[in-house]
């Protein structure tokens, strides 16, 4: 005797936690200012406890704003101090996460631009 069960769960309910880091690759605009950076999501008992954090490094001035992107849509701001610059979003300390990367595990391309939109590095989950 053969049986099978099978399990039905709503769209909207995500069935797997994820972790995942990605390097950015500099544009040549990024080239000129020797951009780095890196990226990486973390879903644990998803959406329950998510992190999405982007590190650069890049020679501007301190109190240079850069801005990130995530699916085309605007994830945050970071203020680079001594050549280096984070965002970390997270909602493990019961803060709300930010529609714009929700959930983290559908994330796919990561831009980081300037304030005048050009972009200096970039990757892809």
């Amino acid at each position: 005797m053969v049986t099978s069960v099978l399990f039905a769960f709503p769209p909207d309910v995500a069935v797997a936690d994820c972790r995942d880091r990605i390097s950015l690759s500099p544009t040549p605009d990024g080239e000129e200012f020797a951009a780095t950076g890196r990226a990486a999501i973390q879903s644990i008992d998803s959406p329950a406890r998510q992190s999405f954090r982007v590190e650069v490094g890049v020679d501007v001035p301190d109190g240079t704003l850069l801005y990130v992107f995530a699916n085309g849509q605007p994830a945050g701001l970071m203020s680079i101090a001594l050549g280096v610059g984070t965002l970390d979003l997270s909602n493990a300390g019961g803060a709300p996460f930010p529609i714009e990367v929700d959930p983290v595990c559908s994330l796919g391309p990561i831009w980081v631009t300037d304030a005048g939109g050009t972009t200096l590095l970039e990757g892809s989950f």
